[in-house]
């Protein structure tokens, strides 16, 4: 009898383990998933879709902002 209180205590602990786990980390998936969708919207391919149905090269659009960072040293 007091092998099945220790099992029973045991599958409690693993199942609330495993349900706080996804009740804390789904949120950070739909995050981390939403980021993915925005991102593609930045693609060399998308970036030039986007010119491409605005009928511009890319001749015409505006200077990137003063003071970024470049990567220059």
């Amino acid at each position: 009898m007091a092998d099945i209180n220790w099992i029973l205590v045991i599958l409690g602990t693993t199942a609330g383990f495993f349900l706080l786990a996804f009740v804390l980390l789904y949120p950070v998936y739909r995050f981390m998933r939403r980021e993915e969708d925005v991102a593609q919207d930045w693609t060399k391919e998308s970036i030039a879709r986007r010119q491409q149905r605005r009928g511009g090269d890319g001749a015409s659009a505006p200077p990137p902002p003063a003071g970024g960072t470049s990567g220059e040293a």
